[in-house]
């Protein structure tokens, strides 16, 4: 996917599936797509040719933001950061289309070379640690506050320390 659909799919999640009319209120305020628009910017120019460029904004959106995505990190286009401050997402992480990550949410890697993957359309809602080589599948929620180190069904819904399988949906 090119650069700019991968951002139209990003501004699209983000703008709440406004008209196109309301498209540029979003890019221009919206803090959430704001932080993911940069963090694309600086993947960009530090896959390319321009490294040192892309460590500066990557710093920068970090500074600004609060929200620390590491520039090894795998993320598909859709991103919705609705409230950006304090998430942290570490090297290697692999995150779905159409995930949604609230407030200080961590998902890193312990001592495993493996590290986690989000599915598709996942939630995670504020504080939930997703730590270890685990698998949160595609649509499941991650209720807040909970600590994610074993693996979540699709659909499925976990909570509590360490988090606890409540239910799984039907997909619908």
């Amino acid at each position: 996917m090119k650069f700019w659909d991968v951002v139209k799919a990003d501004l699209h999640i983000n703008a709440g599936h406004r008209s196109m009319k309301k498209m540029p209120f979003t890019f221009l305020f919206n803090p959430g797509f704001a932080t993911v628009f940069l963090h694309r910017v600086a993947t960009h120019f530090y896959k390319g040719r321009l490294k040192r460029l892309g460590i500066i904004v990557w710093r920068w959106n970090v500074t600004r933001s609060g929200c620390h995505i590491n520039l090894g990190s795998h993320i598909a286009p859709g991103l919705f950061l609705p409230h950006p401050v304090g998430i942290v997402i570490g090297e290697g992480v692999e995150i779905g289309e159409g995930a949604a990550i609230y407030q200080t949410v961590t998902i890193g890697k312990t001592a495993s070379p493996k590290y986690p993957v989000i599915g598709a359309g996942a939630t995670l809602y504020p504080n939930a640690i997703v730590i270890g080589p685990i698998t949160v599948g595609e649509k499941a929620i991650v209720g807040a506050g909970s600590v994610v180190v074993k693996d979540v069904p699709a659909h499925g819904i976990v909570a509590g320390n360490p988090a606890k399988l409540i239910r799984v949906g039907t997909g619908d």
